[in-house]
């Protein structure tokens, strides 16, 4: 059988609530989106990388320098909507989403999310999961944790603090992450999906899929990932790289860089 081909698609818009402008937030001398689709660029099992937007700016901020950006409309409410609209004219078996406020994930997990459909033509969708290993990250509602079964499927997200730890006992813990992959056929009916009750009230977009019956793999990476999900994170985030010998070989690979490698 050939080779899947895989294309990765990063959603970003100004208008973030918490955050305006979040995409070109300057983390040391890159724009945060950048920082982003350099670093997808890096993994061997991306065939293609995009950025999805429907602000010029951050177009034009992608394109100078050297990457590939389209244009998407304004309206979209859900990131996988205005991913579904770009990958719609581009040939793809699997779309990997990666949200553009990750910017210090490891390229070579990307590998890992896609295996199991690469292993399996009836997986639809993995989610990538991160463990969490302060319990008090259950109370933050800014993470959203997960919650598995003995297969790895997602049986649940929650902005709850899940599992509640009601007896002091060891048990996973686990946080979705902004990395998810899809077949394109599935991306597709996805975004057309009637909005369901839960993902409504949880402000998560992936529970639409679990109420319609659909699976999710849940692939568990097993360092923790950090997220921008306020200004304030920014800081944290350029400590990381500054001081964490493994952060700071990735930024000097994707500053030297301009496109793409393949």
């Amino acid at each position: 059988m050939s080779k899947k081909k895989v294309v990765a698609i990063i959603p970003a818009r100004m208008a973030a609530s918490r955050f305006p402008g979040k995409p070109l937030a300057k983390i040391l001398d890159l724009p945060m989106i950048e920082h982003v689709r350099r670093r997808v660029s890096l993994s061997k099992v991306i065939d293609q990388t995009y950025v999805a937007t429907c602000d010029k700016e951050i177009f034009d901020v992608v394109n100078n320098s050297g990457g590939k950006a389209v244009m998407t409309k304004d309206t979209h409410q859900r990131c996988t909507d205005r991913v579904d609209e770009a990958a719609m004219d581009l040939d793809a078996d699997i779309v990997v989403i990666v949200q553009g406020d990750e910017p210090l994930f490891d390229p070579q997990v990307l590998e890992v999310l896609v295996k199991p459909m690469f292993e399996c033509d009836s997986m639809i969708c993995t989610n990538l999961l991160s463990v969490i290993e302060d319990k008090a990250d259950l109370d933050d509602i800014d993470i959203v944790k997960a919650v598995i079964n003995n297969k790895n499927d997602v049986m649940y997200f929650s902005r709850s603090p899940i599992p509640y730890f009601r007896v002091d006992d060891k048990c996973p813990m686990y946080r979705q992450t902004g990395i998810s992959a899809f077949t394109k056929e599935f991306l597709h009916k996805f975004s057309r999906l009637d909005p369901t009750p839960k993902e409504v009230v949880e402000s998560v977009d992936f529970l639409r899929i679990l109420e319609h019956g659909y699976s999710i793999r849940g692939v568990i990476y097993s360092q923790r990932t950090v997220g921008v999900d306020r200004e304030d994170d920014v800081a944290s985030v350029e400590d990381i790289l500054r001081n964490d010998l493994t952060q700071k070989d990735f930024y000097e690979k994707i500053a030297q860089l301009k496109g793409e490698i393949a």
